[in-house]
């Protein structure tokens, strides 16, 4: 059996005893000495040689008991326990020295890591979403006042609890709820936290209805600004139109005046009218009518429509099956637009081109480019002095009524605009 510290130590001084005894016992004898001296050597050297031999062993093990005791309350975040040395210098003065500020910077670490716990959690508490924190066994810890409100308890009366009782589960690393039916009104998103050394899961539970309410309620406060702004500047003149006939006398030379006055009432009615049927044609569902086409019939059109302005490419003859009059549309839309935005009149390009699965009808222009793509296909927003903000959103509405995708980016390769038309094969 090996030696460990204690036993040597033990085992070494034992052996120096043993040795001084039997030498002095021995040469007392030896002397001639009686029994008499033999026993005052024992009782006066050789027994407090032994306490003196037990105090040099327990000097030399004690520190160590007072670090195994330093380490323990470190490993259980008890900074106030330090090692201690009576020495003034040499190995355990050192000793001591190093294991305080140890102590001190890992206090100070805990202090710090317990303030941003603190912060998170009141942060958390602060948020109207449903929030919980689930440690590493998926034992619930902390949550927020939005999930006790979930859960129909206060969180403190469920801690403690595991996640599956909130029909919470974790699969492969990924949390998911159990039923269906929770997983279809709401959004579950998750992250790793930090928490008293461990990695605890953060969960996030947003409600999708009042996100898709938000939405709803959005498009249609953007819709009324919009109609507002609109038929109040059509109705405005119209107004002051009447109030002004109002005053006019009937007669010969003020028949004039009347006629104008009708005439700008009858054109701003008509353009009134002109927006609110341009408004309802923005989501309108198109009659199709598809046909196979190829793509030289469809570029022929426009080649001639536009001639030496436009450059066309064709990787491959290949046929699509789209509405030709509702995908003309598009195009004539999208080439004016392009042939505006160019500085040079022979310098917008059609490149159409093919994978397995989609066909794409490219329109590259040689312009400022897109300054604010978040709005481009938001009704009635355009950039353009007499634009009506109409065209793009009647593109993008056909197209994806083919089943297809507009999107109109900055080019990479240039100064300019792409304006790509994504529709599938076959």
């Amino acid at each position: 059996m090996s030696l460990n510290y204690e036993r040597f130590t033990t085992l070494f001084l034992t052996l120096v005893w043993l040795l001084l005894a039997s030498l002095s016992t021995g040469l007392l004898l030896s002397l001639g000495s009686g029994w008499l001296g033999v026993v005052t050597l024992w009782v006066l050297v050789l027994c407090p040689a032994a306490l003196l031999l037990q105090s040099i062993k327990q000097r030399l093990v004690q520190p160590f008991y007072h670090l195994t005791t330093t380490i323990e309350a470190m490993r259980l975040e008890d900074y106030g326990q330090r090692f201690y040395s009576a020495d003034q210098s040499g190995i355990l003065a050192q000793l001591q020295a190093e294991t305080s500020q140890l102590c001190t910077h890992l206090q100070a670490y805990k202090s710090a890591r317990d303030h941003q716990a603190i912060l998170l959690f009141r942060l958390i508490e602060q948020l109207p979403s449903p929030i919980a924190i689930f440690d590493q066994s998926n034992v619930l810890v902390h949550a927020n006042d939005a999930f006790s409100n979930w859960t129909g308890k206060p969180w403190q009366t469920q801690r403690l609890t595991k996640a599956h009782h909130f029909s919470l589960v974790q699969s492969s690393g990924q949390w998911q709820f159990s039923h269906p039916s929770l997983a279809q009104q709401w959004q579950l998103r998750q992250s790793r936290i930090p928490i008293n050394d461990s990695h605890a899961h953060l969960l996030i539970l947003t409600d999708v209805q009042s996100v898709v309410s938000q939405a709803q309620r959005d498009a249609w406060q953007k819709m009324i600004r919009i109609l507002s702004h609109e038929i109040h500047n059509s109705l405005s003149p119209i107004k002051s139109l009447a109030q002004t006939l109002q005053m006019l006398q009937p007669g010969a030379d003020t028949q004039a005046d009347f006629d104008q006055a009708l005439a700008v009432i009858v054109q701003r009615s008509d353009g009134l009218m002109s927006f609110v049927n341009r408004y309802a044609s923005v989501a309108r569902q198109h009659q199709l009518h598809l046909e196979e086409v190829t793509t030289d019939t469809l570029l022929r059109p426009m080649q001639a429509l536009y001639g030496t302005q436009l450059t066309c490419s064709v990787t491959a003859s290949f046929t699509l099956h789209v509405d030709v009059s509702l995908m003309e549309q598009v195009l004539v839309n999208l080439l004016t637009n392009a042939l505006e935005a160019s500085e040079k009149p022979d310098c917008v390009e059609i490149v159409i081109s093919k994978t397995s699965q989609y066909a794409f009808i490219d329109i590259l222009d040689q312009g400022p480019g897109v300054s604010n793509p978040d709005n481009l296909f938001v009704p009635f927003y355009t950039t353009k002095e007499n634009g009506k903000g109409i065209g793009l959103v009647l593109c993008k509405n056909i197209v994806e009524q083919h089943n297809g995708q507009l999107t109109l980016v900055n080019r990479t390769d240039q100064r300019g605009a792409r304006a790509r038309i994504q529709l599938p094969l076959g």
